[in-house]
């Protein structure tokens, strides 16, 4: 058994079974198409095949940006100039205009804004999923709950 800081503990799972990536211990492909909805109004953020934001650039500009919803897909296109290490000042709901931007939250890779959606693959429910507001960062994040609720709800062994 390997610990990477010997001050944390080692949970008994760890110490049964090896660590497997989120995918793979889902079951989920890397192109798997991700239903997104607004978590204050519950509206669909898909529109044509993309996943559709309201943001605002670091000069005030506004625009749409539109995403692959796509796991692991990152085509984005948005209306306004947005650099690819460029942090957003906002993102919003397209249809109540409320802030997506997770109070308090930064990304662990970048110290950027979060953005909180919620999101369903198939019929797994939906789910939270907190991803950084720059473009080219990868980072995301979903609770431990959700995680475990996407797993059983995918895996082909439930």
């Amino acid at each position: 058994m390997k610990q990477d800081n010997p001050k944390d503990p080692v949970r008994w799972e760890e110490e049964v079974w090896p660590s497997h990536p989120l995918m793979e211990r889902s079951g989920i492909r890397r192109d798997t198409y991700l239903n997104c909805w607004c978590p204050s109004c519950g509206a669909s953020l898909n529109q044509n095949g993309k996943a559709v934001f309201h943001i605002v650039n670091r000069t005030g500009e506004e625009g749409i940006s539109r995403v692959s919803p796509y796991l692991n897909i990152l085509d984005r296109e948005s209306t306004i100039q947005v650099d690819d290490d460029e942090e957003l000042i906002d993102v919003r709901c397209i249809h109540c205009g409320v802030s997506l931007i997770e109070p308090g939250r930064l990304c662990r890779q970048d110290q950027c804004k979060m953005v909180r959606v919620h999101f369903s693959v198939q019929d797994s429910g939906r789910l939270s999923l907190i991803f950084c507001v720059r473009r080219t960062c990868r980072w995301y994040t979903m609770s431990e709950e959700d995680n475990e609720r996407l797993i059983i709800g995918e895996s082909y062994e439930w």
